[in-house]
């Protein structure tokens, strides 16, 4: 269920808001100017460097975010909303649109809840997405039909101060775990406008994945190309956006300033990203803070799989949510899960839908499966080549890990009766695999 926040520009030195729930109604407000404390808070997130656990000063600018969007009225309508779309066993999305441009570079993904200890962001059941309601200038993005494997474009200019090999690896082993559900197209080294310009009307691509410098100037954000002779070419947001739109097979742009040391301005970035969605492209995601390769790397795998494959393939909300959540969990203490930042004029998230039949005459269901299957084959030979060592672990949790395990030795016993080969043979696989851990735990067990 969508809940929706707008806040106005400021007016009478003050800013308008307005929640609107599904099947609730309106409820609205007017908002202070912010306090110099949440700024300040604002401004040290911005300011992080990695050095330390940043997870209280992320817990508290959240908190002071939540306090200051959602007075008591607001506040209550949202509890309502998200009550009731738990009864319903359903997820709420939230939806801001922030015509205040001072406001609208915050960083809202920290969002969070102090009375329920929740950050909407991370959470898949409270999505969080920056959103234009734009459906009277480009119609519903739900509608676009996409085949399989989904085709797209990585850019990455020649910039000598940054690991761009590093960006194509993590994008072509996210392809190969799942080649009949993605297949990347790399346009790299020097890279001027009529060569992107060229790449994009080249090939019919679902997405484009941009990697480089981002700079930040007079309010706009530019992103840098090359020049023939290899110098950096700054194009600003408008050009880009308008190249983007030529294109009506485009559905996602995610914009990257990579981690390079030399002070790119990751709002360049957010700049692009907002004027994509203004000019017609369903979703973009932008990078609001740099981003470490490790933490970029693991965004990068997590968003794609979740975006295209599974019951929810096409939800770019859901994708960017799991991806958020993962970044958490892998680089805890880290400001890299408040990074990524969504932006999309789909009302309910989703930018694609699966055709009936892929271009390679295969059934989705079929595509779906074997995506599955790799991915899974992927993972259990990731798990296996992990050292373990269960004597470090508390006897209560191996007892639930020995049921968990127990319960997974149960249901790939049962996929071994699959009439399909390739599933009796990654079953066969895991349960070798979940035996051997088996093994291992009931020793450390017996040990304790």
């Amino acid at each position: 269920q969508d809940f929706n926040i707008v806040i106005s520009a400021l007016q009478g030195g003050e800013y308008p808001v307005a929640a609107i729930a599904d099947e609730q109604g309106r409820v609205s407000g007017m908002l202070p100017p912010p306090s110099s404390e949440l700024q300040t808070q604002i401004a040290r997130v911005a300011e992080l460097d990695g050095s330390y656990d940043a997870e209280p000063l992320l817990r508290d600018a959240g908190s002071m975010l939540f306090r200051w969007l959602l007075p008591p009225t607001l506040e209550s309508h949202l509890r309502i909303a998200w009550d009731r779309a738990q009864r319903a066993r359903q997820g709420l999305r939230l939806r801001l649109s922030i015509d205040a441009p001072e406001l609208a570079s915050w960083p809202w993904e920290l969002l969070h809840d102090p009375v329920r200890e929740h950050t909407f962001a991370i959470a898949p059941t409270t999505s969080l997405i920056r959103y234009f309601d734009q459906a009277a200038a480009f119609g519903s993005p739900a509608e676009q039909r996409a085949d399989l494997p989904l085709d797209l474009l990585l850019v990455l200019p020649a910039a000598p101060d940054l690991n761009l090999a590093r960006e194509q690896q993590n994008l072509e082993a996210v392809a190969a775990a799942m080649p009949h559900m993605l297949r990347v197209y790399t346009l790299k080294g020097i890279v001027t406008r009529v060569d992107l310009a060229d790449a994009m009307l080249q090939g019919n691509y679902d997405m484009v994945h941009f990697s480089g410098h981002g700079a930040f100037i007079d309010g706009r954000g530019y992103a840098a190309l090359n020049k023939p002779d290899g110098s950096q070419d700054w194009i600003h947001s408008g050009m880009l956006a308008r190249l983007a739109m030529n294109h009506g097979s485009i559905k996602l742009v995610v914009l990257n300033v990579c981690s390079s040391g030399r002070g790119d301005d990751s709002r360049a970035f957010q700049g692009l990203a907002s004027q994509m969605v203004r000019y017609g492209v369903p979703a973009a995601v932008a990078m609001q803070y740099p981003i470490t390769d490790e933490a970029a790397a693991a965004f990068t795998r997590a968003f794609y799989k979740r975006l295209v494959q599974g019951d929810d393939a096409g939800q770019v909300d859901v994708a960017i949510a799991y991806a958020r959540n993962m970044l958490s969990v892998l680089f805890p203490g880290e400001r890299a899960w408040a990074t990524p930042a969504l932006y999309t004029h789909a009302s309910d998230g989703r930018i694609y839908s699966f055709a009936e039949s892929t271009s390679l005459g295969w059934d989705a269901a079929t595509v779906v499966m074997h995506a599955r299957l790799d991915a899974l084959t992927n993972s259990l030979n990731a798990s296996q080549a992990m050292p373990e060592d269960w004597r470090l672990a508390d006897p209560s949790a191996l007892l639930r890990w020995r049921r968990t395990l127990h319960e997974a030795e149960d249901a790939y016993r049962a996929r071994l009766a699959s009439p399909q080969p390739e599933v009796q043979q990654v079953a066969r696989q895991a349960l070798a695999h979940i035996q051997a851990r088996l093994v291992a735990l009931e020793a450390a067990l017996v040990q304790d």
